[in-house]
């Protein structure tokens, strides 16, 4: 089963928020999940989704899926590792 198949335990609609708060958001939402659960993060600030977010995640080790969601949004859905 790939993330994309996940049923997220969590949602956190960072929706016209701009970084650095949309990585804050997303790490303060990930900080109560067990390992092995997954959040679904939701942004509509492009820089967030396609450099921000990613590479936060990516640091961290964090499995993740983005999308393009209608509306000029983007859907991560992350799992928690740690």
């Amino acid at each position: 089963m790939g993330l994309e198949d996940a049923k997220p335990v969590a949602t956190a609609d960072l929706s016209g928020k701009t970084c650095p708060y949309t990585v804050m958001g997303a790490r303060d939402a990930l900080k109560p999940l067990e390992k092995g659960e997954t959040l679904e993060v939701i942004v509509d600030y492009q820089p967030a989704a396609e450099e921000s977010i990613p590479n936060f995640l990516t640091k961290k080790k964090y499995p993740f899926q983005m999308s393009e969601m209608d509306g000029g949004k983007w859907r991560f859905v992350i799992e928690k590792t740690d």
